[in-house]
This record gives structure tokens, C-alpha cells and sequence, in this order.
């Protein structure tokens, strides 16, 4: 599951808004919201795009977490 909250942190921290990065990724704004709520998975290629572009080092602590800990 995607940790919801640190990835909105991360977004606001790098300046980003969630439109502009889903533009990035390619996708719908209805779509990145999908996956950023955990609706919908966010495909391998996005989660390096996203690392990439958030300068995210540990893609685990914000793509692979479990429910408990999802809001970050």
C-alpha cells in the first residue's frame, strides 16, 4: 500500500502539485488520485518515475507499506 500521507508531504516538500505530477506520469489527475488513496496500485514504472522526480530514496517506506502504517 502507498503510504497516502508522506507521499502528499513529499509532493508539497518538492513544490509539486498532484495535477503537475500526474502530468509527469502520464496519467489522468482522476487516475493519480486512485492510486495515491490506495483505489488502484501504481504501476512499477511510476513508483521509479515518482522516486526519481520526489528524489525519494526508500521506495518501500512509501510504496510498500502495510495498512497500518499507510498514512505515513
Amino acid at each position: 500500500m502507498t503510504a497516502t500521507n508522506k507521499l502528499k508531504a513529499k509532493l508539497s516538500e518538492n513544490g509539486l502539485t498532484q495535477s503537475e505530477i500526474a502530468d509527469k506520469l502520464g496519467i489522468s489527475m482522476q487516475s493519480f488520485s486512485y492510486k495515491l488513496n490506495n483505489k488502484v496500485e501504481f504501476k512499477a514504472s511510476e513508483i521509479k518515475k515518482l522516486c526519481k522526480e520526489l528524489n525519494i530514496l526508500d521506495k518501500d517506506a512509501y510504496f510498500f507499506c502495510d495498512s497500518i502504517s499507510q498514512n505515513g
